[in-house]
């Protein structure tokens, strides 16, 4: 009997196998945690190894040769940047597919605040996948989908995290040329399970009714966690205040694969590769704004063709690899110190508890941030 993984790290949970099966013999189902793993029925499978042959973990090589290129880059149109994560690439990747009578697909957060990859066939509906959304998306059958689309000659842009770029391009089993992909620089990914989890501790005043992981109204730097509430109330709190972020941020409610990944490297998956430009004051301090910059990193001649078709669309500043450089294109997030402990924890007395315990700033930190401000203040005199 054919077995995908024997511990939960050997799954990245990008759904390749489950979609490779034509005996529909595989389907995802969540985990303790929310997280979507493979199950097999024993009495549909008939041992063919497609799904082994498949899986992105497995068995995925990824040198094409090709000098990489990289960039500091800011959306030209200011709405377009207010509306992303920071400089605003991917609308203007997908107009471009969408202009060629493509498809585009991407990461939705739906009306009922679930996370999963969609098919857009209008700018309309691509828009929806514009801003960051920390949760592991429900692929579902987007990549049978988007081998349909790519047979009939259709364009076809493809974004996700590296393992899910990685999982597409395996079970494709060839090269498409009317195949782009953008892979995301990634720290890991929560469940829907658990980001569902504290939005529950929220609509304990009034049911939810918006959310932008990303918001900037006080800077891409800041990366504030807004939720509206149906009865008015906004709830809006930087990476540092709210605890679901302190718990993402600290690697506490990460997938087990994301502390052993393997595509945590300079060694991309997509034709271009997306990220935020958190070192751009050490490289060009006159090039960062408010609305934020966004680094590229180019891995094929698809992505040199792709940029070079829309660099207009951009003000751009070549930069060296090292300039953009971040932890997670060198390393794995780490697991904390305290994980087993806080894994306890959850199996015995529940998330909601964690949220508190583990995701709280202490008195200490607390003084710290809000004496921050005048630190800076007296450092100017």
């Amino acid at each position: 009997m054919i077995e995908l993984y024997t511990r939960k790290e050997e799954c990245c949970g990008c759904s390749a196998c489950a979609n490779v099966c034509h005996k529909h013999a595989i389907h995802m189902e969540q985990d303790e945690k929310g997280y979507l793993y493979p199950v097999i029925e024993k009495e549909l499978c008939v041992e063919c190894g497609l799904c082994e042959k498949v899986c992105p973990l497995k068995e995925n090589k990824r040198e094409n040769g090709f000098e990489k290129k990289a960039y500091g880059v800011k959306n030209i149109n200011q709405e377009e940047r207010m509306k992303s994560s920071s400089g605003s690439v991917f609308i203007e990747v997908a107009k471009y597919v969408l202009n060629e009578n493509g498809v585009v697909y991407g990461v939705e957060l739906t009306q009922d605040f679930q996370v999963r990859h969609e098919r857009a066939e209008s700018l309309t509906d691509a828009r929806k996948f514009q801003g960051s959304k920390y949760v592991q998306s429900d692929k579902n059958d987007v990549f049978r989908r988007i081998q349909n689309d790519l047979k009939i000659g259709k364009t076809v842009l493809f974004t996700g995290t590296p393992c899910e770029v990685a999982g597409l391009k395996q079970f494709l089993r060839r090269e498409y040329d009317n195949l782009y992909t953008l892979d995301l620089i990634c720290h890991g990914v929560p469940s829907m399970k658990l980001f569902q989890a504290c939005l529950k501790e929220k609509e304990k005043i009034s049911k939810v009714e918006e959310i932008r992981f990303r918001d900037k109204e006080y800077g891409w730097r800041n990366q504030e966690l807004y939720i509206k509430l149906k009865n008015g109330t906004i709830y809006h709190a930087p990476i540092w205040g709210d605890n679901f972020y302190r718990l993402f941020t600290s690697n506490y409610i990460l997938r087990d694969s994301c502390y052993t990944c393997k595509f945590a490297n300079m060694e991309r998956q997509g034709d271009i590769t997306i990220g935020d430009f958190w070192n751009i004051k050490n490289v060009n301090t006159e090039f960062e704004d408010k609305l934020g910059v966004s680094s590229i990193i180019i891995n094929t001649k698809k992505g040199k063709y792709l940029f070079e078709s829309l660099k207009n669309t951009f003000e751009v500043i070549e930069c060296s690899l090292n300039d953009i450089n971040q932890p997670n294109l060198n390393h794995p997030s780490s697991r904390p110190e305290r994980y087993e402990e806080f894994q306890k924890d959850c199996l015995e007395k529940g998330f909601d508890y964690c949220l508190k315990k583990y995701g709280t700033m202490k008195l200490s930190e607390k003084i710290r941030r809000k004496l921050s401000p005048i630190k800076q203040k007296l450092k100017q005199y």
